[in-house]
């Protein structure tokens, strides 16, 4: 007979049995979490030894403590992180206001032509004979001359004989006028000794008519003197018709002398249009002549503008300060052209081999003050070109001459507004709406930006001042400004250095 068929089983099993089981019940209580199924279980499961239904309690036991320890950690450890978390920030550039010097610039075509210059030709026809030499060469354009210097001439052997001619012929009637002249002081002379005579005479008839009156004196002494006074008036006649004479002969002779003098100028004149004379102190443009060679004045007179002219003629002078150039800006750009600004010129070939090296405008505007020519602005036109409604601007006064020719195509900057002590942000920096023109700037503090509306003034070549809204020293956004709103948490990755 088996044990279990014999009798009940042992007592310390029942007892372990039982105690088990009542411990399982607690814990079945106690947790909520779903065992209930595991207990049911082992409540229908009778084991045949205690051990492992032991183990099994305990490892039931660690499970639930270790379980409730990780909600409490769990539970302490999420305020900690609620704590750590912040938004992610925009990682942007920026760039620190400057107070600086900005210039504004504005740039175009012109046209190089002359103010004040003299055309300088030959009125005589005959070989040239004489070329200015400058350092032991013959006189070339860009030479330097000087108001008075002679610069070239042409055979003038025939001027020369007429002027002799003419100074012979003015010291012959010079002679005559002075014999003219003192032929006049002699029939003065003679007038005023006849009137002298005609008074004497005069005086002596009325004495000795009242001598004949009174019976002192005879007829016949009296008619003397009446005869005397008679001839004395004849000879005043006489004497006041040389003197009428002498007048006519001297104002011939001055008249003559006169005609002479004018021949001799004539003759001068002549002889200066075989001479080609600077009028100015100036710069040689043109010359178009050579020694040994015949000149025609037929050159000249052919029909043509003066352009035309200027490149026929003998020789051509400007003033340095007379160079002038024209330009025609669009009005949007001509309304802050004002005269006296200051202008930098330079021929355009020498910035089109810049501009195919790849230079900047910053570059090229180096060049025109370091290789041009520095002018001011001379005048600015009132009214628009009817065709291409711009305004037409001239630049004159140049302080500093380089390369310029009359002609020459050249490329013109004109200053037209400069303030030394600006507060300058680059032109990417700023945010431009309807409602007007915004930065960002960042509160170095919090790390977040302010969105501030300012007021632009000069727009240079390498930035934008700032009249208002924002201070020397302010860390401004330059990069990612639209992804930015006000407020915004940024981390500025690059604080760039404004050059």
């Amino acid at each position: 007979m088996s044990i279990n068929e014999s009798g009940p089983p042992p007592p310390l099993d029942s007892q372990l049995t039982s105690d088990l089981s009542d411990q399982h019940l607690e814990t079945q209580q106690i947790d909520n979490s779903g065992q209930q199924a595991i207990v049911s279980k082992f409540r229908r499961f009778t084991p045949k030894s205690a051990w492992p239904i032991a183990l099994l309690v305990m490892l039931l036991a660690l499970g639930t403590v270790g379980f409730r320890t990780f909600q409490a950690i769990r539970a302490e450890s999420s305020p900690t992180e609620e704590e750590d978390f912040s938004p992610a920030r925009l990682q942007v550039k920026a760039v620190r206001a400057q107070t600086r010097s900005a210039q504004q610039w504005v740039f175009d075509e012109g046209v190089v032509t002359a103010a004040r210059r003299r055309v300088l030709n030959f009125e005589a026809e005959g070989d040239i004979d004489f070329i200015a030499k400058v350092d032991g060469r013959d006189l070339r354009e860009g030479d330097s001359v000087l108001q008075g210097q002679l610069l070239a001439t042409i055979d003038d052997r025939k001027q020369t004989v007429d002027i002799d001619t003419a100074a012979a012929d003015l010291e012959v009637a010079i002679r005559q006028q002075s014999q003219a002249i003192a032929s006049l002081s002699q029939a003065e002379a003679d007038l005023d000794k006849a009137e002298a005579d005609l008074r004497f005479d005069e005086a002596e008839l009325r004495r000795y008519q009242e001598l004949f009156e009174q019976g002192a004196v005879s007829e016949s002494s009296r008619d003397v003197y009446l005869n005397a006074a008679e001839q004395a008036r004849a000879e005043l006649q006489v004497a006041q018709e040389g003197v009428q004479v002498a007048l006519d002969d001297v104002r011939s002779a001055k008249a003559a002398v006169e005609a002479s003098q004018a021949r001799l100028r004539r003759a001068n004149v002549d002889l200066e249009d075989t001479q080609l004379v600077s009028p100015i102190d100036g710069v040689v443009a043109y010359i178009n002549i050579r020694e040994g060679e015949y000149w025609d004045t037929q050159i000249t007179n052919a029909s043509g503008t003066l352009d035309d002219l200027t490149e026929r003629a003998p020789i051509v002078v400007i003033e340095p300060r007379s160079f002038e150039v024209e330009l025609e800006l669009q009005a949007d750009e001509a309304k802050d052209i004002r005269s006296g600004q200051q202008a930098y010129v330079v021929l355009s070939d020498d910035v089109s081999e810049a501009e195919a090296a790849g230079a900047s405008n910053r570059n090229l505007l180096d060049i025109a003050k370091t290789e041009g020519s520095r002018g001011q602005v001379f005048s600015v036109s009132p009214t628009q070109t009817p065709g291409g409604r711009g305004v037409e601007i001239r630049i004159r006064d140049f302080q500093l001459v380089r390369n310029l020719q009359i002609g020459g195509r050249v490329y013109v900057w004109i200053e037209a507004a400069n303030n030394t002590d600006a507060v300058l942000l680059p032109l990417g920096s700023l945010q431009p709406s309807q409602d007007g023109t915004y930065a960002f700037v960042v509160n170095e503090s919090t790390g977040a930006v302010e969105r501030r509306q300012v007021e632009v003034g000069i727009e240079a070549m390498d930035g934008i001042e700032i009249v208002s809204g924002i201070e020397p020293g302010e860390l401004v956004i330059t990069d990612g400004i639209n992804r930015l709103v006000d407020g915004t948490l940024v981390d500025v990755v690059s604080e760039e250095e404004f050059l």
